[in-house]
């Protein structure tokens, strides 16, 4: 006996999978719907702030007003997205995809329109390359997109003569 009780169900080993995980696609997503949910916050709570007192704000959202404050300022640090395009950042836009708020037809559309950095010098991207198109290699890498759709907005940013990047491979980003 190995001193755990005959009901208790057997642990699995470390790095195995329990049979009634969900989808690793499935947590990925939900991550990013996430992300995406609390930039919405802050952004909707900003404009709020406009119009009302932090206090009335608080009252109605349920919350302290010092939570209120706090979240203002984590709100001052989120750029506002372009207009004509659903993210501040290329990586934003493409969790934006991966969380269902676009199809791919408008992912490849904004993304290949992207404001090249010297004409939109608010680019959010923590991780940001400093290429013509910040954030595309992460969102490869990250599994936001696939390694079509960035040939496609490549070849679609040459042809409107937009500055490119080259192709993001896996081994470039990190995997």
């Amino acid at each position: 006996m190995d001193g755990t009780a005959m009901d208790e169900p057997a642990r699995p080993r470390i790095g195995a999978v329990p049979a009634d995980a969900p989808p690793l696609s499935t947590v990925r997503r939900l991550r990013h719907r996430h992300i995406i949910d609390r930039l919405d916050y802050l952004r909707a709570l900003r404009r709020l702030a406009a119009t009302m007192t932090q206090s009335d704000l608080a009252r109605e959202l349920g919350i302290t007003q010092p939570s209120v404050s706090s979240a203002l300022k984590s709100a001052a640090k989120v750029a506002d997205p372009p207009a004509g395009f659903v993210g501040a950042s290329v990586y934003e836009i493409a969790q934006r995809f991966t969380v269902g708020e676009l199809g791919r037809d408008e992912l490849l559309d904004q993304l290949s329109r992207w404001p090249d950095p010297a004409q939109f010098d608010r680019l959010t991207d923590p991780d940001d390359d400093h290429t013509p198109l910040p954030g595309l290699s992460r969102a490869l890498r990250d599994r936001l997109l696939d390694e079509q759709a960035c040939r496609v907005v490549l070849d679609r940013r040459k042809q409107l003569g937009r500055p490119t990047a080259e192709m993001p491979t896996n081994a470039a980003s990190g995997e």
